[in-house]
């Protein structure tokens, strides 16, 4: 469960607003401290801290499992005033790759919303990332992003609001290793879908409702 907490901006500056997914699936519970405060505890695989409002600048990001010892992610990060950024922490608990994405979209589109899709699977390989609306068929539609590797995104893409569904495929074919099912999408409702190591195998999703 993630126990949140804000900073007000230092020097006059509007303060940055950050949210971490915990994406490692051998890594157990953590806690998030910035600057040596905590900011969330026990947070475990995909789960994210919600976002936090922190001081823009230089801060160091430590991740520490919940039971104790070393940090699995220790780093400083620069963040923006005024700005929304969401940080993935993907791969093995033993080499975590930090992925830092920022969550300012495109000019705003009537009844429509952006929804970017990122492959944090270490061991999916390259996938072709569909985004249609939910029911249709991939044959012969063309993928928003081909070949997609670890900890690749696809950038925000605009779609009308409604629901929509998204799906990993073998590159080159229409033979799916994820389809998300049906997911609506409220207009101006930003979102992130992040695709993961299923616990017991396979592959699942995280969704993010994006500021």
């Amino acid at each position: 469960m993630a126990l949140f907490s804000t900073s007000c901006g230092g020097g006059g500056k509007s303060p940055a607003m950050l949210r971490l997914l915990q994406a490692s699936p051998d890594a157990p519970p953590v806690n998030v401290l910035i600057d040596a405060k905590s900011v969330a505890v026990n947070l475990a695989y995909g789960n994210d801290t919600g976002y936090l409002s922190v001081n823009p600048g230089s801060r160091h990001v430590q991740v520490v499992p919940a039971s104790g010892g070393s940090p699995i992610f220790d780093q400083t990060i620069s963040l923006t005033s005024s700005s929304n950024q969401t940080l993935l922490l993907t791969g093995p608990a033993a080499g975590i790759q930090p992925v830092m994405l920022s969550d300012t979209v495109p000019t705003v589109v009537a009844n429509s919303g952006y929804v970017r899709l990122v492959n944090a699977s270490a061991t999916m390989g390259a996938a072709d990332a569909y985004l249609v609306p939910a029911g249709t068929s991939i044959v012969g539609v063309k993928p928003v992003a081909a070949g997609m590797t670890f900890d690749q995104t696809t950038g925000y893409q605009v779609i009308a609001d409604g629901n929509y569904q998204v799906f990993m495929t073998t590159p080159g074919t229409a033979t799916a290793l994820l389809s998300t099912g049906p997911l609506s999408l409220t207009a101006a409702q930003n979102q992130t879908v992040v695709v993961v190591d299923g616990i017991a195998g396979g592959f699942t999703f995280v969704r993010l409702t994006d500021q």
